[in-house]
């Protein structure tokens, strides 16, 4: 019986070493290829669980990426940078450790942002998103959205924003009622007035209103 059993522990850790070092599918092929080319860390021409929970920084810049699905891959991620790629529709959800995220100059046009508890930084300029949802997101402090087609944003939900571009939009109207933390707004080139702007008490340096 106790051979059984030790029998059995060491297959078990055996299977779980073989599962943790397998190669992981990814979607799409140039993002496989950019990780691959950075963070293939035993140098075996593919990356595996273990390998992708190591990465704390995924750098990605201009790599031909049209999908962000795979940064699924990577739980313990803090910083992605993703700019000057082209993936029409981005989501994240549920990324704990992420804190700055970039993805500008990207042709993205829809953007979802849910249950990102740590992220601070957001970068999405110069894209061409009219449709932005954003939930969950405690802790973001910098919003940058300049260089899009929003017509309206809700922010009611960004507590501890104190920085905000949406410069060169078409927003006419705004509601930072509920953003008292909010310390500098920049909304030039969307020919909005300062009187379409409900502020509450929030106590903010706007730029570029007429």
């Amino acid at each position: 019986m106790r051979k059984k059993k030790i029998f059995a522990t060491v297959s078990i850790f055996f299977s779980l070493a073989f599962l943790s070092g397998q190669k992981l599918s990814f979607k799409d092929k140039n993002f496989e290829k950019a990780v691959i080319e950075n963070y293939d860390t035993d140098k075996n021409g593919f990356i595996d669980k273990n390998e992708a929970q190591t990465v704390s920084q995924l750098f990605l810049v201009k790599k031909g990426i049209s999908s962000a699905e795979d940064l699924i891959f990577f739980p313990n991620v803090k910083i992605i940078l993703l700019d000057e790629n082209s993936i029409r529709n981005l989501s994240l959800k549920n990324m704990d450790q992420l804190e700055l995220f970039s993805c500008t100059q990207c042709k993205i046009s829809v953007f979802k942002g849910e249950n990102l508890k740590n992220l601070t930084s957001l970068y999405l300029d110069q894209n061409i998103l009219d449709n932005i949802h954003l939930k969950d997101i405690p802790k973001i402090d910098q919003l940058t959205l300049s260089l899009n087609r929003l017509r309206n944003i809700d922010l009611s939900a960004l507590k501890n924003l104190r920085r905000l571009n949406l410069e060169h939009n078409q927003i006419q109207s705004l509601d930072i009622s509920g953003n008292t933390n909010l310390q500098t707004l920049n909304l030039g080139g969307n020919k909005i007035k300062d009187s379409n702007i409900q502020k509450g008490f929030a106590n903010v340096i706007i730029f570029g209103t007429e």
